[in-house]
């Protein structure tokens, strides 16, 4: 029973996998190392477009500009470097595997105490990747 049981995804519950799903494709940027360190900041864009599939398709198109604090004084001259990535999100339409990808808790039907229906959560620990080598 627990296994047939398959809530719709919300909007929260997408937004958490369009981040998980940016933020692993950036981590493979070698830009963007653990060790690398950017001290006049940064700024760019991040454009979001996504079809949500349901009763109706809605279209989500969204860009949004990431801006860098106001400017600070800096010794020297200061070098850049552009990260350029692109993200496509396939459609994945086990809804509780999108859920799992992005370490989000999965709904399940079980039973109280009283033997009445009721969804419970349940949460996957995510594999741990290996870490990257510069």
């Amino acid at each position: 029973m627990e296994d047939d049981y398959v809530e719709g995804l919300t909007g929260e519950e997408i937004i958490n996998d369009v981040l998980e799903q940016v933020a692993e494709n950036l981590r493979h940027n070698c830009d963007l190392r653990e060790a690398d360190a950017y001290t006049g900041g940064y700024d760019g864009t991040v454009d979001v477009h996504l079809r949500l599939r349901g009763f109706d398709l809605a279209e989500v198109k969204t860009k949004i500009e990431v801006k860098r604090p106001a400017e600070t004084e800096q010794s020297g001259e200061i070098e850049e470097t552009e990260v350029d990535e692109h993200v496509d999100i396939p459609l994945e339409p086990r809804l509780n595997l999108v859920r799992e990808r992005s370490g989000q808790e999965i709904p399940s039907l079980g039973k109280d105490e009283n033997g009445n229906a009721v969804v419970k959560k349940r949460r996957y620990a995510r594999k741990q990747r290996p870490a990257e080598k510069a």
